[in-house]
């Protein structure tokens, strides 16, 4: 029981932690796909969590985090770093791959297909090496 509390406030933590620490807390270790959307209702949003959520074995297998960023849920600090680091666009849809390196590998107004994700993700040379790892 004491190991599930500790696991709980250990997501509350990092729930809590600025976008731009939780980002820095990634590199080396998961690419990041940030979704961002004016609010949860956007069909676009929508249709990019379905997409994501058909594919779950090939999201782990590619290391790959999800981050949302739902504009009436961010705090001052995640929207002006969104604005500063990734250049966003207000009031529209916005989808940003970011590499284990923490350099943007792709960004779209419009949601991206798992297909080209995926094919994306594995001509990088560090997801190469991966495979040949595994």
């Amino acid at each position: 029981m004491h190991l599930v509390s500790i696991v709980i406030c250990s997501l509350f933590l990092f729930f809590q932690d600025p976008l731009e620490n939780k980002l820095g807390s990634m590199v080396g270790k998961s690419r990041v796909v940030i979704l961002y959307c004016p609010k949860v209702s956007d069909a676009e949003f929508k249709l990019q969590k379905k997409w994501l959520s058909e594919v779950g074995k090939g999201i782990l297998e590619r290391d790959l985090s999800i981050i949302d960023c739902i504009e009436s849920d961010l705090t001052t600090d995640d929207a002006l770093h969104l604005k500063e680091r990734f250049k966003y666009i207000p009031n529209h849809f916005c989808f940003w791959l970011i590499g284990k390196d923490g350099e943007v590998k792709l960004i779209s107004n419009k949601p991206v297909k798992p297909e080209q994700l995926f094919g994306l993700i594995d001509s990088m040379p560090m997801r190469r090496e991966e495979m040949k790892k595994n």
